[in-house]
């Protein structure tokens, strides 16, 4: 049986760190696409199961960041708090929109244009569209790239079992 990672935990971000690095040699077109592209990206998720938020001091929200250079994934970093790093987009968005963007159940530049996440600073967007509009394609990819991960996902009606489970395999 396959290793199953708790989505956002570390040991999740780890293996979906690993596939995007493998993904750069592989597959010609996402190297393309990402070998000049640079971005710091904060993603703030709130609404955290209660299982999830315990993984991170009870914290009711958890901050992901990831600093990619010429496609390359520099730093990735899930806490609690937000490092202290340059941004260019801060995302904002509850556990479960993540959770179905990062399913495919709900695609990011529709969740986007519906509101149901936010992007700061706005104003960015508006002043670098091509440079937004790159950055949808490439989360898009990478979503689809951490879609190869085996995921299990928590919510408040999931039983401690599993992620505990999840915690002893590692």
């Amino acid at each position: 049986m396959d290793k199953r990672f708790i989505f956002l935990s570390q040991e999740w971000l780890r293996e979906v760190t690993k596939a995007v690095q493998a993904a750069r040699v592989r597959d010609e077109e996402f190297k393309r696409l990402t070998s000049n592209y640079t971005l710091n990206l904060l993603y703030k998720v709130s609404e955290l199961p209660n299982e999830i938020s315990r993984l991170y001091s009870n914290k009711d929200q958890l901050t992901f960041f990831i600093k990619l250079e010429k496609g390359v994934v520099r730093k990735l970093h899930i806490e609690a708090e937000a490092p202290n790093e340059s941004v260019d987009f801060t995302v904002l968005s509850s556990y479960s929109i993540a959770k179905q963007i990062f399913t495919g159940e709900l695609n990011l530049a529709t969740a986007f244009f519906n509101r149901q996440f936010k992007v700061e600073p706005q104003s960015k967007i508006y002043r670098s569209p091509r440079f937004a509009a790159r950055a949808i394609v490439v989360a898009n990819r990478i979503f689809k790239i951490a879609r190869e991960v085996p995921t299990d996902f928590i919510s408040d009606e999931t039983s401690g079992e599993l992620i505990h489970k999840s915690l002893v395999r590692a």
